[in-house]
């Protein structure tokens, strides 16, 4: 299956999350007009993502987020990890 999200951060920036998922999700893409330094840390965010089940709730997918970025020593601008995990949920609904 495939889902797409769209999340506005409050006082922050746009994400888009397109997941596919079977049980659990295979493929994460985050995308939109937050900054998130170094760049490449996305791909790192969007590994975490696989195999998270999709009844997972958004605590623990926002912890998995924060642990990769804190991996890369990401700095997120416009977006949270928190917000992330809202959109993801929001992709597998």
């Amino acid at each position: 299956m495939h889902g797409v999200s769209k999340y506005k951060v409050p006082g922050g920036k746009l994400i888009e999350v397109r997941i596919d998922y079977e049980g659990s999700i295979t493929k994460a893409e985050i995308l939109g007009d937050f900054f998130l330094y170094p760049e490449e840390s996305i791909a790192d965010i969007e590994k975490s993502l696989v195999g998270v089940g999709i009844g997972e709730d958004e605590a623990a997918i926002s912890e998995r987020i924060s642990k990769a970025a804190r991996t890369r020593k990401a700095e997120m601008v416009g977006i949270t990890s928190e917000a992330i995990a809202k959109a993801v949920k929001m992709a597998v609904k």
